[in-house]
């Protein structure tokens, strides 16, 4: 996998980046952008983590996970985020299924702060409400997710946008980043790849991961998805697939 990666990101410099529908997925920086006023937004994916475990590997898939986007105004769009997860341990040709059940919902919203002309600098501020709604294996408290959204249009092929935010939970606060630089290859077909990371204030520990993908725009109003993920100093490999769905209001 990790070759394969390798092959991938040398080619990069060969593809590029466009679409018309914009998307917080499947990178994990997340777009300066608020879906149109009146417009409804579905952004779902599945995916598998795999981390080493004792004797084994820690398999945790994501089936699915699920954005929901509404334009309130030019500026504001609300947010609904839901994900159902299942969490095994296969070791010797064994499964044994340690958690499986809904994650606690994230409810929030993205306000637009700052647009150049011509859309070549946007800046935005997302905040979402972690609600302790989700199973009892993966209910956790009440918490608050802060990120600061920027992007920039390096002219007609290279785009670039990254995000800088703080998780507050009960007795812990974990500082987040992220980095993504995308490039055209037709008005349909698009690449991306970044670092992103954690660092735990409290434990004073941080993770570091790399991530690429690619997007394919069907239409207007539908993109593709497909995108790989390891670890730079910890052990973890995922793999991601999704769609994203836009319902614009009628004139």
């Amino acid at each position: 996998m990790r070759n394969a990666a390798i092959i991938f990101l040398f080619l990069l410099p060969h593809l590029l980046f466009a679409q018309s529908i914009e998307t917080d997925r499947p990178s994990q920086t997340l777009s300066a952008s608020v879906v149109p006023t009146g417009a409804f937004q579905w952004e779902c994916g599945f995916s598998g983590i795999w981390t080493p475990g004792f004797g084994g590997n820690i398999q945790t898939l994501e089936m699915p996970n699920a954005l929901f986007r509404i334009g309130l105004s030019k500026r504001l769009e609300l947010r609904v985020e839901h994900q159902i997860s299942r969490v095994d341990h296969r070791a010797w040709g064994d499964i044994d299924v340690l958690a499986r059940g809904t994650r606690d919902i994230q409810l929030g919203a993205k306000l637009k702060l700052f647009e150049r002309e011509g859309k070549k600098t946007r800046m935005a501020y997302l905040g979402h409400v972690v609600a302790p709604s989700g199973e009892e294996e993966f209910r956790g408290d009440w918490g608050m997710v802060n990120t600061l959204c920027v992007s920039h249009d390096l002219g007609s092929e290279w785009s670039l946008g990254y995000n800088l935010g703080v998780d507050l939970f009960w007795g812990s606060s974990i500082g987040t980043y992220a980095l993504a630089v995308g490039r055209r290859i037709d008005d349909r077909l698009g690449l991306y790849f970044e670092p992103y990371g954690s660092y735990d204030m409290v434990r004073e520990f941080h993770v570091a991961s790399f991530d690429a993908g690619i997007t394919f725009l069907s239409s207007d109003q539908w993109q593709w998805d497909l995108s790989y993920g390891t670890g730079l100093n910890h052990s973890m490999n995922y793999t991601a697939v999704g769609f994203s769905w836009r319902v614009l209001p009628k004139r």
